[in-house]
This record gives structure tokens, sequence and C-alpha cells, in this order.
């Protein structure tokens, strides 16, 4: 190298919070999933089950890219709601206002984010 001149930094690197944030998600996706399938699985069967955990999963590791650790406020919503919601009612009314609480938590959240930083 010529005098003066600096080594670019290799690109791993360059940012290492995306790879924190990227390994906090994947664990995230593999907790929720397995948290759901544990839930559901008397109630749905094993296939079922585990289609929609892998679902939940994917939702939720998808959310947390928007909403952060406001992602994890909404699934336990939606698992708290569930589980109530089976103690009441059917599965189906459980599984629909399960996804009605996330749906709102998320929603919610988002929208105190995008307030927070409109007013920044």
């Amino acid at each position: 190298m010529r005098p003066g001149r600096r080594d670019p930094a290799p690109a791993a690197a360059t940012m290492p919070g995306m790879d924190l944030l990227i390994a906090i998600d994947a664990v995230l996706v593999l907790a929720t999933a397995l948290v759901t399938f544990a839930v559901v699985r008397r109630d749905l069967g094993r296939g079922t089950a585990a289609a929609v955990s892998a679902a939940v999963g994917a939702v939720v590791g998808l959310s947390w890219f928007l909403v952060v650790y406001l992602a994890v406020a909404a699934y336990v919503a939606a698992l708290l709601a569930y589980v109530v919601a089976r103690r009441l009612w059917s599965v189906r009314a459980a599984a629909l206002g399960g996804v009605a609480a996330y749906g709102v938590v998320a929603l919610a959240s988002l929208a105190a984010f995008w307030v927070a930083l409109d007013t920044m």
C-alpha cells in the first residue's frame, strides 16, 4: 500500500450491528415457532400445528424489522388472546382472536414508531 492510503475495511466489519439483528431475529423466529407449536399442537394436530407455527415464526420474524422489540409484545398479546379465547370459545374463534390481537398491537406499534420518528 502507498503511504497515506488506508486499507478499505472488509465488508463484514462495516456493519456488525446488522449481524446481531439477524441473529436475534433468527432466535426470535425459532422461539416463537416452538412456543406456538407447543400451544396449538393439541388443538390442531401435528401437521397443521407445524404449518401454523412456521407461519407465525415468519410473520413475527419479518415484523421484527419494522417494530423491533414490539413484535414480541404483539406476539405475546396474540398468544394470550388465543389461550383465553380457546378456553371460552372454539379453536376458530381463538385463532381469529389471536390474529386480530397481533394485528392491532403490531399496527399500533408501527404507528407509535412512525409518530416518534416524525416528531424527531
